[in-house]
């Protein structure tokens, strides 16, 4: 059994600041909002409230995962902590779900009775969450383009920023002709991007806790990668996972023709594994026609691949 690892954390190296701030932002802002939407009835105020804890639980899940993923590995956690994320993640998005089952539920009571509004302070709330959006946003542009989490945390700060410019337009129209239930529908609009934005969140925790090949990914296609590489005869027992997100692992059996060319071959498929597919934590067993198993037949070089 040989392996071969990637253990550069290079993507989570210098966003610590970033991530601290915007986190910091976006916390005084969802307190504010909670605030400002109990105190002038607006539920679309409470609505992006709901929306900026998904930002919250984002902006958390990457600010600790990049603290997590430095963390050494020991005897008894022999990967790290680097899942942590994972499971944060996973929990983070039901717990939206949650938001927006509650959001759901009291927009279309306020759709059949009209709610009363305080629209002047609901305007101003809502200005200073937009506010808030765009200074969160211009923290984490710089380095939007260098770092898939804070790419992502960027994404939801922008859709916060829309959620607030639609609360806007809802007070606006509150003032101008009292038509309370505009807020009720600008929350509908809110707890269905918090549904937008959880839900992939929840299938990619799912898939990573589920270990499924990452989708991103062909397990037939790096198979026959695999076996195009000279030396090598067949390709068995393959398996491509996700430790967590952006961190992705393959192993597998691979029978080779002469085993004076094992070491050859195996710098060949590690070259092409990570380079071509991004698999940089490799764990591969070379083994000669000859190589059986009894305690464990799927080893046996004649076995069946993998049904896809």
């Amino acid at each position: 059994m040989i392996a071969r690892h990637d253990h550069s954390h290079g993507e989570s190296a210098g966003t610590g600041g970033p991530l601290a701030l915007a986190l910091a932002i976006t916390l005084l802002l969802m307190a504010v909002e909670a605030v400002g939407g109990w105190l002038t009835g607006s539920l679309a105020l409470l609505a992006d409230a709901g929306h900026l804890l998904a930002d919250v639980g984002s902006l958390g899940v990457s600010f600790i995962a990049g603290w997590l993923a430095a963390r050494p590995v020991t005897a008894r956690m022999s990967y790290g902590y680097r899942r942590a994320e994972i499971l944060a993640a996973a929990t983070n998005g039901i717990a939206l779900w949650a938001v927006a089952g509650a959001i759901l539920f009291e927009a279309v009571h306020r759709l059949r009775v009209a709610h009363p509004v305080a629209a002047p302070g609901m305007l101003v709330v809502a200005l200073i969450g937009l506010a808030g959006n765009l200074a969160s946003s211009a923290v984490l542009a710089p380095s939007r383009e260098a770092n898939l989490n804070i790419r992502a945390a960027f994404l939801h700060v922008l859709t916060d920023a829309a959620a607030a410019v639609g609360t806007i337009a809802a007070s606006f129209v509150i003032l101008a002709t009292g038509w309370t239930r505009a807020d009720a529908v600008v929350s509908l609009g809110i707890a269905a991007l918090i549904l937008s934005a959880s839900w992939p969140l929840v299938r990619e925790a799912v898939q990573i806790l589920m270990e499924g090949t990452p989708g991103h990914l062909s397990l037939t296609d790096v198979e026959a990668a695999m076996r195009s590489v000279p030396g090598v005869v067949s390709v068995h027992d393959l398996h491509i996972w996700s430790l967590t997100s952006g961190v992705n692992a393959v192993s597998g059996h691979v029978v080779v023709a002469d085993a004076r060319e094992s070491q050859r071959v195996l710098e060949e498929l590690c070259a092409m594994l990570t380079e071509r597919y991004g698999l940089g934590h490799a764990t591969l067993q070379l083994e000669t026609g000859e190589f059986t198993d009894p305690q464990h037949p799927s080893c046996a070089p004649g076995s069946e691949p993998v049904s896809r």
